[in-house]
């Protein structure tokens, strides 16, 4: 079995004549981006139409790269829906994205020895945002990713980190390196970042004050690594369906948002799916940050089985279509609400998640370069966005 992208960027048709900032990515210098993340290369790209968001059909090119359509969630508090951050609007379609960064998607599945063997080079298919923003200083690059997971998930689950990765070729990574005081126990969520700045008069540690979320809830590290802290809004139909968009590491598939009403009944109305997660009571505890839980960090909230649809993992067995077929397996689901994307896995993960992404951490990436926003703070080394403080960084950090 081989399972390539519908969206190949012919970007090797470009003529390297008329077109010099369009081709290999190897000799073809990065395209320049305008305020409003236009592609301001010129020529071919060769772009065909993309499932899920994007406006790529009719043979886009660098010059004219097609009209982004996928629409930016609003900021909303409801039982299906719990962010605070603020999005910003996906303004660039795939075609001007691989023409910026000069290569075409790609993503690709073989069976091999009782594995799913995934390769993938980050450069989604569907709409995105405008990288750097003022809120993330980062521009998208290509990966190399190379990943394995099991064709029948076993073993036993952990906390997970590098949750897994989608069809579009991008990671799911819902943790952030955003820590209360450099204690791990109070780290922020990215998605209920709007309420961070709250804490940071009692926070020793430099943070920006926002993380340039786009309408995918995805950023991007500073290794260039564009990835999702929540539902990708591109790869998800407007209105209710089963929709896989990636596999976890233990190898069970992921679905967004939606499903059956009735579990293992394929004849039961289609439902947007509830997390099993709720804001915990009262007060913080003495050394944590102060204030009633709200939500701005992941310690906030606590599993109770049965609140919602889905388990501690974000999770069911119920009855879904993979590779093609209806079957009733264990599959987890992407929400709108915490944890969005999970926090565990079921089944054992295969090993290969393990190595790091994104400046040294696998839980949103590393420390941030140095912006004019984070200039406090900030080690000898050139970066910030620590854990730095007086002790780890007393060259300058006061």
């Amino acid at each position: 079995m081989n399972r390539r992208s519908p969206c190949l960027l012919l970007l090797s048709l470009c003529l390297a004549l008329a077109a010099p900032g369009c081709g290999d990515d190897d000799d073809a210098p990065t395209p320049p981006v305008d305020a409003g993340g236009a592609d301001l290369a010129s020529d071919d790209a060769g772009g065909d139409a993309d499932a899920g968001g994007d406006s790529d059909a009719g043979g886009a090119t660098c010059a004219s790269p097609g009209t982004p359509t996928t629409p930016t969630p609003p900021t909303v508090a409801s039982a299906t829906s719990d962010f605070n951050v603020t999005l910003r609007d996906c303004t660039r379609t795939s075609v001007a994205l691989a023409c910026e960064v000069g290569v075409e998607h790609a993503y690709s599945e073989t069976i091999s020895g009782g594995f799913r063997v995934i390769t993938a080079n980050g450069i989604v298919n569907h709409d995105i945002g405008t990288f750097p923003n003022p809120d993330n200083p980062n521009t998208i690059t290509a990966q190399t990713y190379s990943y394995r997971v099991p064709l029948v998930p076993s073993g036993t689950g952990r906390e997970s980190t590098h949750f897994g990765i989608a069809f579009s070729g991008s990671i799911f990574d819902p943790g952030t390196a955003e820590i209360w005081n450099a204690n791990t126990t109070w780290r922020y969520e990215a998605l209920r970042y709007g309420t961070a700045p709250d804490y940071f008069a009692s926070d020793t540690t430099m943070h920006p004050s926002g993380l340039g979320v786009d309408c995918n809830f995805a950023h991007v590290q500073p290794t260039g690594a564009y990835h999702y802290h929540g539902v990708p809004t591109a790869m998800v139909p407007a209105a209710s369906a089963l929709t896989q968009i990636g596999w976890a590491a233990d190898g069970a598939p992921v679905f967004a948002r939606y499903g059956h009403s009735v579990a293992t009944d394929a004849s039961s109305p289609l439902v947007e799916l509830r997390a099993s997660y709720r804001l915990k009571s009262g007060a913080r505890p003495a050394g944590a940050p102060a204030g009633n839980y709200d939500g701005t960090f992941g310690s906030d909230w606590e599993y109770v089985a049965g609140l919602g649809d889905l388990d501690a993992c974000n999770g069911r067995v119920g009855v879904v279509p993979v590779d093609g077929a209806m079957v009733s397996t264990y599959h987890y689901v992407l929400t709108h609400t915490y944890p969005y994307i999970p926090r565990c896995w079921t089944f054992a993960p295969d090993a290969s998640f393990d190595v790091m992404m994104g400046g040294g951490m696998m839980m949103g990436g590393g420390p941030a370069a140095c912006t004019p926003m984070m200039t406090t703070r900030c080690c000898g080394d050139g970066v910030c966005g620590g854990p730095e403080t007086a002790t780890n960084c007393a060259a300058d950090c006061p």
